[in-house]
C-alpha cells in the first residue's frame, strides 16, 4: 500500500495531505516517463504507473487539472517544493550560482523564465525561478525582486553569481555586494566608461590597447554608486571568438584564475537545452495561469536533479571523446545518462517513492531556510 509511505513525507503530508503528496511524486515521475510537460500526453502513462489501465484516462487527466486547480495558487507549497529540490542535491556539493533566462512563445502567449541555478558539481541545476510576462531582457528591480525571495528562502551568503552582459546595473550590483553575495559578471564594450576614466591610471581605452597588445590581464578599482568593485580586461583565449577581450565587473580578485571562473557560466545554457528540446520538452507548456506554470516548474526541477544524481553517480564510468585542441568532453551528458536510469524507476509509482525516500534521511539541508 502506498499511505504508509507517503506518510514519511511527514511535513508534506502534514501540511498538504495524502492526496496533495501522492500527486506531487505522480507528476514528478510522469516528467521523465512521458518527457513533456503536457498534462494532456502525461496522462496517458498514469494508469500503468498506478496499476490501474481500467481506468479512463480522461479521469487520469482530470485528477492531473484539480491538483493544479487546487494548489497552483499556494507560495508555500511551491517554496516547500523549492526546499526539497535542493535537498535532492545534499553531498553534491555547491558554492556557485549562475543567472541566466529562456524564452519562447505558446500561441499568443510569451513565457520568459529568469532562472538562477546552482553548479552541482558540475552541472547546472535550478533552485528558484520567476516567470516574467514579457521577451526580452529583465530589469535591474525584476532581478533584486527575485534575489531578494531566493535569498530568504535560501541561505545563500559567500556564494558567487556568474552572470552574462545583459545582467548589469549600477544599482544591480550594488545591491549583490550588499546581500552577501559575490560575483563576475562580463560586461559589455563601453560600460561605465566614464567611471573607468575619473580613477587614477590608465583610460579604458588604454587598459585595452595594452590588454590585446601585450596580451596582459589588465584591472582598475572602480566606484558604483559608493562602492567599490574591480574592473578588468583579459585576452580571449577562444580560438574561434568574436571578440579579442573580455571584460569584467566582480568582488573577487582580479585574476586570470577569477575570468577562467566565467566559462562555468555556459552551463546554464546547457540545463535550458535539456529542460527544453533535449529532455523534459518543458516548450510545451500548456498552462496559462502563471501560479500553475510555477508549480510545473518546481516538479520539473525535482525531475531534473534526480536525473542528475543518477548521472552524478555514474560520471567516471562514461567514455570521453577527445579533440585535437586538447577538448574532452563526456560522450553522453550527465543529464542524459542519469535520465536513462531514472525513467526504470518510474513505472510504478510505489517503487518510486521507496526510490525518493532514500534522499531525505536528513530532514534540513544546511542551504534551506524555513520559511512561509
Amino acid at each position: 500500500m502506498l499511505s504508509p509511505h507517503l506518510r514519511k513525507f511527514s511535513d508534506l503530508y502534514a501540511t498538504y495531505g495524502l492526496g496533495a503528496v501522492k500527486n506531487i511524486w505522480l507528476l514528478t515521475s510522469l516528467i521523465p516517463l512521458a518527457r513533456t510537460s503536457n498534462l494532456n500526453k502525461m496522462k496517458d502513462y498514469i494508469g500503468a504507473v498506478l496499476d490501474k489501465e481500467g481506468t479512463q484516462p480522461d479521469s487520469h487527466y482530470k485528477r492531473l487539472i484539480r491538483f493544479f486547480q487546487t494548489w497552483g495558487q499556494s507560495k508555500k507549497l511551491l517554496n516547500d517544493l523549492m526546499r526539497l529540490n535542493l535537498q535532492l542535491l545534499q553531498r553534491m556539493g555547491f558554492k556557485t550560482l549562475l543567472l541566466d533566462g529562456t524564452s519562447w512563445t505558446i500561441g499568443q502567449s510569451k513565457v520568459h523564465y529568469l532562472v538562477l541555478a546552482v553548479l552541482a558539481g558540475k552541472v547546472a541545476v535550478p533552485i528558484y525561478w520567476v516567470q516574467l510576462e514579457k521577451l526580452g531582457s529583465s530589469s535591474q528591480e525584476e532581478r533584486q525582486e527575485m534575489m531578494t525571495a531566493a535569498l530568504k528562502l535560501f541561505n545563500l551568503r559567500g556564494m558567487t553569481l556568474l552572470a552574462d552582459r545583459e545582467y548589469t546595473g549600477k544599482r544591480w550590483f550594488k545591491f549583490l555586494k550588499d546581500s552577501g553575495l559575490h560575483f563576475l559578471i562580463r560586461l559589455k564594450w563601453n560600460d561605465f566608461y566614464d567611471e573607468v576614466c575619473q580613477q587614477p591610471g590608465r583610460t579604458y581605452q588604454a587598459m585595452y590597447e595594452r590588454c590585446v597588445s601585450k596580451n596582459k590581464l589588465v584591472r582598475k578599482r572602480i566606484i558604483l554608486e559608493g562602492a567599490a568593485f574591480s574592473f578588468f580586461m583579459v585576452p580571449n583565449q577562444k580560438s574561434n571568438a568574436k571578440e579579442d577581450y573580455m571584460i569584467f565587473l566582480t568582488t573577487l580578485p582580479p585574476t586570470r584564475a577569477t575570468a577562467e571562473l566565467y566559462r562555468q557560466r555556459w552551463k546554464i545554457e546547457s540545463l535550458f537545452l535539456h529542460l527544453k528540446t533535449n529532455g523534459y520538452n518543458l516548450e510545451d507548456l500548456n498552462l496559462r495561469d502563471q501560479g500553475k506554470n510555477k508549480l510545473l516548474m518546481a516538479l520539473f526541477t525535482m525531475a531534473y536533479s534526480l536525473a542528475i544524481r543518477e548521472g552524478w553517480k555514474r560520471r567516471d564510468l562514461t567514455p570521453l571523446n577527445h579533440y585535437k585542441d586538447g577538448f574532452k568532453c563526456r560522450q553522453v551528458s550527465i543529464f542524459r545518462d542519469g535520465l536513462a536510469i531514472l525513467t526504470a524507476k518510474c513505472r510504478d509509482l510505489q517503487t518510486f517513492i521507496e526510490y525518493i525516500l532514500t534522499f531525505f534521511s536528513a530532514k534540513n539541508h544546511r542551504f534551506c531556510k524555513n520559511v512561509q
